[in-house]
């Protein structure tokens, strides 16, 4: 049987030349590997570290902008706090308004009718003394 690095197990004969430089090999083949491997490793760490610092300057500028955002959105919203509150005082203000303008409707349309009473009651007189006149001249 032969261990992992092509050795026989056992005591027997391992110190030929050839087999040391067989195994000079096989371990510089593995440091090769392993040097390979520790690059891409290394490469891929600087990869990562660029994406965190992009991720980290995108979370800040992205921190920025929603205060920007949040200071907007706080002054609409006390804009539209006083607008509404204009609104309700207008509205008081239009409601009251169309209160007295039917009140002075009503009162106009009372005036009218005890106007046209008037007119009527005048109007009979006058129609009257005019009979009056015919009839009796001069009695006026």
């Amino acid at each position: 049987m032969t261990d992992k690095l092509g050795m026989q197990a056992g005591g027997g004969g391992g110190d030929d030349p050839g087999s040391i430089m067989a195994l000079l090999e096989r371990v510089a083949g593995i440091m090769d590997t392993v040097q390979t491997t520790q690059q891409r490793m290394e490469e891929r760490q600087l990869e990562l570290e660029n994406t965190v610092k992009t991720i980290q300057a995108d979370v800040t500028k992205l921190t920025s902008d929603h205060a920007a955002t949040s200071s907007t959105v706080d002054r609409l919203l006390e804009k539209t706090r006083k607008v509404s509150c204009h609104i309700k005082d207008v509205r008081v203000r239009v409601e009251n308004q169309n209160l007295r303008v039917k009140k002075v409707e009503a009162t106009q349309a009372d005036l009218l009718a005890k106007n046209k009473f008037r007119v009527v009651i005048y109007q009979v007189r006058k129609d009257a003394a005019q009979c009056d006149e015919r009839v009796f001249p001069g009695s006026l």
